[in-house]
């Protein structure tokens, strides 16, 4: 058991044994609905760390003697399930670059970075007519619209694919942390490591200011790094989330644009689209018309007018000289 989902337990443990407590003593109304609403929390926040314990557990990337027989004798993969390989190795939501290093680190081809900006729309699409294991999806932002730009995978937590404030840093962190843990699993196993995915780990930890030269220590440090930040960024998404239940499954994975009408819902949008055009049309039609205007010339002049207007002017000698006469 991870030591976040055991805090989780003991926490949740702690408030059920208070509100008990509480009906026992007596306590008053508001005092036992405030600690049943901690312990719903915390409840929630139990079952995140369950899903993210579970999702590691059945999800974690192929050992890389696995990973080099996969090619050979098959089919080229398709930009989706190099994505989704490159998504297991990572563990955390990632951008369009982050996926293309890490696949090309761990496979013999590569993933080009231009070649995943159909994926999503054609995920969505995938999504109104079949039923797949898995999708691929946008990271959702605070608004639930999807973000540019960052690709998650639909079997991970809500919580997971929520972009917060600290989620950039978060991620960074714990794709360091997951990709050690491979290259460790991999060194451990006596299968060896490739001097791509070693490159590739130490590039990904200096730049999240983590420096050291054995895999199970960055994969430590990133770890302590990430404790800070994992409360904010809970808190946060849970609230997102929250909202976010109101959606459909599309909306929940695609974002709220996703959310797509039906025949009949198109059909009556459409039918008060006509209604409203209609009513405007007759309060046109039951408007006064506006008053002539005083002025014998209205509006913008035209052609013939202007010349007119141009000849009867007086010369600039008969101006002076009408000046002096007054």
């Amino acid at each position: 058991m991870s030591e976040d989902l055991q805090a989780r337990e003991e926490e949740l443990v702690r408030l059920l044994a208070a509100t008990r407590r509480a009906v026992a003593d007596g306590a008053g109304q508001k005092e036992v609905q405030a600690l049943r609403n901690e312990s719903e929390r915390a409840f929630n926040q139990w079952r995140i760390e369950t899903s993210l314990a579970l999702h590691r557990t059945v999800e974690q990337p192929a050992p890389r003697t696995e990973r080099a027989i996969e090619s050979g004798g098959q089919a080229p993969r398709t930009v989706r399930e190099k994505v989704y390989a490159a998504l297991l190795i990572l563990g955390t939501p990632a951008s369009s670059t982050l996926l293309s290093q890490a696949y090309g680190a761990f496979h013999d081809d590569d993933l080009a970075v231009g070649s995943m900006r159909s994926l999503r729309e054609g995920e969505r699409n995938s999504h109104q007519v079949s039923q797949r294991p898995y999708f691929v999806c946008p990271v959702l932002t605070s608004d639930l619209q999807a973000a540019k730009g960052y690709y998650a995978l639909s079997t991970w937590p809500l919580e997971q694919r929520i972009m917060t404030p600290h989620s950039a840093q978060l991620w960074q962190l714990q794709a360091v942390a997951n990709v050690a843990a491979t290259v460790q699993s991999d060194l451990d196993s006596g299968q060896g490591v490739s001097q791509p995915a070693l490159q590739f780990l130490h590039t990904m930890a200096a730049a999240a200011g983590l420096y050291s030269g054995r895999p199970e220590t960055l994969e430590a440090q990133a770890h302590r790094r990430m404790a800070p930040l994992r409360a904010d960024h809970r808190a946060y998404s849970t609230e997102v989330a929250g909202r976010a239940q109101a959606l459909p499954e599309a909306g929940q994975l695609f974002g709220k644009g996703a959310v797509r009408l039906n025949h009949a819902q198109t059909a009556a949008l459409w039918g008060l689209t006509r209604e409203s055009a209609e009513r405007v049309k007759a309060m046109d039609a039951d408007r006064p018309a506006p008053a002539a205007a005083a002025s014998p010339v209205a509006g913008p002049l035209i052609p013939e007018q202007a010349s007119v207007r141009h000849n009867a002017a007086p010369s600039p000698q008969q101006g002076r000289a009408g000046a002096v006469t007054r």
